[in-house]
């Protein structure tokens, strides 16, 4: 509360909370709760007890002096000083008593050097004394709120009997309380004594002291429940995710479902369609016949009305001659054909309604995550060789007892994290000798939590060292997959190129369905456009697609188009450029692209074995490739100042500069650590590794630009975290890796 604040409530503020009325003569409890000396002598004389009294505000325990008096308590001067300020600022209304007189008059002065009241008639005997002439006196009526500071600063009086307006300038170590000269050389002689200063800079040092370490109580709690948002937070995101994938799996469920039901209608309008056309024929037939019937009948009849009897007895030959009797035999044929119509009927799958009954869509499940020792991703052999599941340096350092550095594998180690950018990633770590010459590493990461990894140290490799010690890439691990081969929303044939937007939306060119599809991070389907065609906004396999960072846009490489077409983010055609050829505006069935730091728009020509690099709305700037420089390039990326490209042809990675100067290439075909078989597209993660999609490997492999082989992940087959013949990856903003498995017709996500 500040001073303004305080001085509009000054009633409220000094007036004790037993009696209710301004504080007389305060005295302060031990839990800081004050009130008047005479509700304490109250209180304790209520109570029954001799030695406790109990606070009216915490109902907090506290002793009685030693003396038996509540009167030996401490003064609240704080209060006493605002207690002035308040006789200051009612005198208009009350009238103020006298220091010297006790005479009351509300035309009273203060001297703030005597710190008291005085009367009219005292404040000239005041003002004879000669030691009194440098006091400043003021009439009340005349203090201004700036002179309040002052009437607070009045010192501290003696509250012993007879001490009169004796300072505490001394605090007795025995009996723990500030004293008086006086009482310094009577009460307390013999007793180790400090100026009330030096006690009072103590005091603030042990305070200051005891703050900090309530502070770090505090953050360690704050930690705690940190900790607890984050999992409070993630446990709403996978609940989330939970009903996105039942909602999924529902939705599709339902698609095939439609899907099915569609079949069995236009299997049922298909029939039906034949049947009643089989019937309208036969109508057509059945009508002519009975048109013939009925015109032998009006001849029959009219011939019978105007013959005579002669005639009619010879009608037998006419009368056959008008009833043939292939009518006869045509109305047996057409009473067979009916017993021959087909008849329509739907069987229900009982079966599989009775196992969604039974079994329903899926199952919800929940297990216990813990990361220990053995599930850190974390293994060595020697100080220079750890994984570990962040990317992050450590530096090791051994101290013996007495905190000194030194290079004894026995000693005790410290350990700091920092990243590649040499900030410190983690807090609190603690290195345990497992006494077996391996250490237990515990820290707490900064953004992902609590960890624990071991480290085996061998002699060899810490005697005379810094321990400095270089973290390698942790492993990928598969998180989750979406899709399957079909035509329908979500659904995927031949998935070739993935890129991501600021959004992490993942854009897939869905090849053999000659479109694209829109994915949220989780494998939602968002939105989709495209056709089969040669038109503005339709493709003939769209393969490399890529976003461009200054506008949103969507560019995509429509192979066998030979062009690049560009849309907006909702897929509203913008504009293209390419057509078949070899001139250098021309595209040769382009394959990856991507954009640069400039936004340009780097296309892999393959058919005319080049990289192209177009402004970003079309207009052709350059190109990297003499004669014969590449066999089929694939892909091309740019990372800080090198443009990186896969060579399908020759199984390697060739690296220039941006100048398009050839710098060096790295791998070869095999199927070992850093070789190739059919290198398609690349990406840079986060940490700055190249990852490279080793298509026939079925496996993405990591490396440092330099070429160095870091890690990879994936095998052939079926199952999560299996290719067969992927093709593109692209980094969402946490890290995790996007690939388009493509002859498996589904996106997988590592972490």
């Amino acid at each position: 509360m500040d001073i303004k604040t305080l001085l509009n409530n000054l009633h409220k503020e000094l007036s004790c909370s037993v009696c209710l009325i301004t504080f007389t003569d305060p005295k302060q409890l031990p839990c800081l709760h004050s009130f008047c000396l005479h509700c304490l002598n109250e209180i304790l004389r209520m109570s029954g007890r001799k030695d406790i009294i109990t606070c009216p505000d915490c109902r907090g325990e506290s002793r009685v002096p030693s003396s038996g008096n509540l009167k030996d308590l401490p003064t609240n001067f704080r209060i006493n000083s605002w207690l002035d300020v308040l006789a200051i600022k009612d005198c208009n209304t009350t009238v103020v008593k006298c220091g010297n007189c006790d005479k009351k008059s509300a035309h009273s002065l203060y001297c703030f050097h005597c710190c008291a009241f005085w009367c009219d008639d005292c404040i000239s005997a005041h003002n004879i004394i000669r030691a009194n002439k440098d006091h400043r006196v003021l009439a009340i009526k005349d203090l201004h709120d700036r002179d309040i500071e002052d009437v607070l600063k009045r010192p501290a009086f003696c509250g012993k009997p007879g001490h009169g307006k004796k300072e505490l300038e001394f605090f007795c170590r025995n009996c723990e309380e500030p004293i008086c000269n006086s009482c310094a050389t009577t009460i307390h002689d013999g007793h180790v004594k400090i100026l009330l200063e030096e006690a009072a800079n103590e005091r603030i040092a042990e305070a200051q002291s005891m703050i900090e370490c309530q502070k770090q109580k505090a953050e360690q709690i704050r930690n705690k429940i940190f900790l607890r948002n984050e999992i409070c937070a993630k446990i709403h995101e996978e609940i989330a995710n939970v009903k996105r994938s039942a909602q999924q799996f529902a939705d599709n469920m339902i698609v095939v479902i439609e899907a099915k039901k569609e079949e069995i209608f236009n299997a049922a309008e298909n029939q039906g369609k034949q049947s009643l056309e089989q019937l309208g024929i036969q109508k057509s037939d059945i009508e002519q016949q009975a048109q013939i019937i009925e015109t032998g009948v009006e001849k029959a009849e009219a011939l019978l009305e105007r013959s005579t009897s002669s005639e009619i007895a010879q009608l037998d030959k006419s009368l056959k001659t008008i009833f043939r009797e292939e009518v006869k035999h045509e109305g047996e044929h057409i009473d067979c054909d009916l017993e021959g119509l087909r008849r329509f009927i739907f069987e229900e799958n009982e079966k599989l309604l009775e196992k969604a009954t039974a079994e329903g869509i899926g199952s919800f499940k929940t297990f216990l995550s813990k990361t220990e020792a053995q599930q850190s991703n974390a293994k060595g052999s020697g100080i220079s060789e750890v994984i570990v599941g962040l990317e992050t340096q450590f530096v090791l350092t051994t101290r013996n007892a007495e905190g000194e550095q030194c290079y004894e594998a026995h000693d005790c180690l410290t350990v700091k994290m920092r990243n590649r950018q040499g900030q410190d990633c983690a807090t609190k770590a603690r290195v345990k000798d497992n006494q077996d010459g391996s250490y237990r590493i515990s820290y707490f990461a900064k953004e992902t939590g609590r960890y624990h990894l071991s480290v085996k140290i061998n002699e060899e490799h810490v005697h005379g060292s810094p321990f400095a010690l270089q973290v390698k890439p942790r492993q990928f691990r598969p998180v989750s997959s979406f899709g399957q081969r079909g035509s329908g929303a979500g659904m995927l044939f031949c998935p070739w190129g993935v890129a991501v937007n600021e959004r992490n939306e993942i854009a897939v060119t869905d090849a053999l369905n000659h479109r694209i599809q829109v994915f949220s991070s989780d494998g939602t389907y968002l939105r989709s456009f495209g056709r089969e065609g040669d038109k503005q906004g339709e493709f003939d396999f769209p393969a490399g697609i890529a976003f461009d960072p200054k506008n949103g846009n969507i560019l995509v490489s429509d192979r066998n188009n030979c062009r690049v077409q560009l849309f907006n983010e909702q897929g509203e055609y913008v504009n293209q450029f390419g057509g078949k050829g070899n001139l250098d505006h021309q595209l040769q069935f382009p394959g990856g692209l991507s954009v640069d730091s400039d936004c340009n728009v780097i296309v892999a020509d393959w058919g005319n074995k080049v990289i192209k690099i177009f402004s970003h709305n079309g207009h052709f700037l350059r190109k990297i490739g003499e004669k014969g420089s590449f066999n089929r390039p694939w892909h091309c990326v740019q990372y800080d100042n090198y443009l990186i490209v896969s060579d399908r042809g020759e199984d390697c990675i060739k690296v220039f500069n941006k100048d398009g100067t050839f710098l060096y290439k790295f791998g070869k075909g095999g199927s070992g650590d850093g070789e190739f078989n059919q290198p398609r597209c690349l990406s840079v993660n986060k940490a700055g590794h190249l990852m490279v999609c080793d298509r026939e490997n079925h496996r993405v492999q990591v490396f440092e630009l330099s070429g160095k082989f870091m890690a990879k992940f994936g095998t052939k087959g079926r199952g999560i975290g299996e290719f067969n013949g992927l093709s593109s990856t692209a980094v969402l903003s946490d890290g995790r890796i996007v690939v388009s498995d493509f002859a498996k017709d589904r996106i997988q996500i590592f972490e």
